[in-house]
């Protein structure tokens, strides 16, 4: 499995691009939510974006979907099929509000949501397949009463998208994959809806040692001082467009 992140940044960052992974494998692939820098990313690593059939949304905050009205549109203007799209059943209504006043009046008429995407609706704990893969989803704790999810694909990785910590939950996956991506807002100050580098610190050292470091302020977009970081830390930091090959076990 490849994994490479389109962006790293967080929702104020104006020099990365906003968070997101593509992971391919088995002959496909999945994208981990859609901002709008996922266009440009995917043009620099040579991804069409027609080519883009399998996206997961883990919320609704706008720099985590603030892509998918454009992926949409291009997707039936420029491409040949509806991709699919991987999402908590209770967010779908609440997506097509967001989209609907973009979207929903064509020259053609009026269109739903399913005219432009293929839904997929997941309830808790909700798991699908592609390429061979299982990948299990979960509820996370990052803004009180917002649904949002992380998503496992063992042996290969956990995503914590946004989240607090919930340090069970890592440790018990950390025995199952070979990298956990965790959102670190790295400030020096306590962000409630987020993870704090102190609290990542906590963990024990086997858990560290596989742990990566996403979703971060414009300080860290600075690659001398993620290379820094990195040095003096067995966390370590991912820069956008920066890749990982991961083998199964």
């Amino acid at each position: 499995m490849k994994i490479t992140f389109l962006g790293t940044g967080d929702m104020f960052s104006v020099e990365q691009y906003h968070n997101s992974m593509l992971a391919e494998f088995g002959g496909t692939h999945l994208v981990i939510d859609f901002p709008e820098s996922n266009a440009k990313a995917l043009k620099e690593v040579g991804f069409p974006m027609t080519d883009i059939h399998n996206v997961f949304i883990t919320h609704l905050h706008e720099d985590h979907i603030n892509g998918v009205q454009m992926l949409g549109y291009y997707s039936q203007i420029v491409g040949d099929r509806k991709p699919r799209l991987f999402i908590h059943e209770q967010l779908v209504e609440p997506l097509w509000s967001i989209l609907s006043p973009g979207m929903r009046y064509t020259t053609d008429g009026e269109r739903t949501m399913s005219d432009y995407y293929d839904i997929v609706p997941l309830p808790d704990g909700g798991t699908f397949e592609l390429g061979g893969v299982t990948f299990e989803t979960f509820r996370t704790q990052h803004v009180p009463g917002m649904v949002s999810n992380g998503i496992v694909a063992k042996p290969y990785f956990y995503y914590s998208a946004d989240s607090t910590l919930d340090q069970e939950r890592v440790e018990r996956a950390a025995a199952d994959v070979q990298l956990i991506f965790h959102e670190c807002h790295m400030h020096d100050l306590v962000i409630k809806s987020h993870t704090s580098l102190k609290e990542l610190e906590q963990l024990p050292a086997e858990v560290r040692q596989k742990t990566v470091l996403m979703h971060y302020h414009d300080e860290y977009a600075d690659a001398s001082n993620r290379e820094r970081f990195n040095r003096e830390h067995d966390l370590r930091m991912v820069g956008t467009l920066e890749s990982f090959e991961l083998d199964e076990k």
